[in-house]
């Protein structure tokens, strides 16, 4: 039985769902942030590339991609909070940092649980 075949529990897959959708309200927000900024979708394009080139690797269920998903969401944390002290009264970068933050939390989350999940079916497998 290979890592990726292990079944998700109720806790993972929750995690697991929340992390797809709260990468795509951050590509979202990215969107929102560059045509408030009056940029054009090339902008925007190169300032999601990388959250959508680690996405594949995600899609994958590989624990090494979303812990290098998280290094890179820090990051993008560290430019959101630039972005904050620059707008601090923008609703559009505020929610920016809260979706960056919750990312970062749920990764971190999976990969707890995850690792778990996976160690105990190899653990009964053996």
């Amino acid at each position: 039985m290979s890592e990726q075949s292990v079944e998700r529990g109720q806790v993972t897959g929750n995690l697991w769902l929340s992390l797809w959708v709260l990468s795509v309200a951050l590509i979202g927000q990215g969107a929102l942030e560059v045509i408030e900024l009056g940029g054009r979708w090339p902008l925007w394009l190169a300032s999601v590339a990388p959250i959508i080139l680690f996405l594949f690797g995600v899609s994958r269920d590989s624990l090494q991609w979303i812990i290098w998903y998280c290094l890179l969401l820090l990051f993008y944390f560290v430019s959101a909070v630039e972005d904050v002290f620059a707008r601090p009264n923008n609703l559009v970068v505020v929610s920016g940092l809260v979706i960056i933050v919750l990312l970062f939390s749920v990764c971190t989350a999976y990969i707890r649980f995850r690792g778990r999940e996976r160690r105990t079916a190899q653990a009964i497998e053996e």
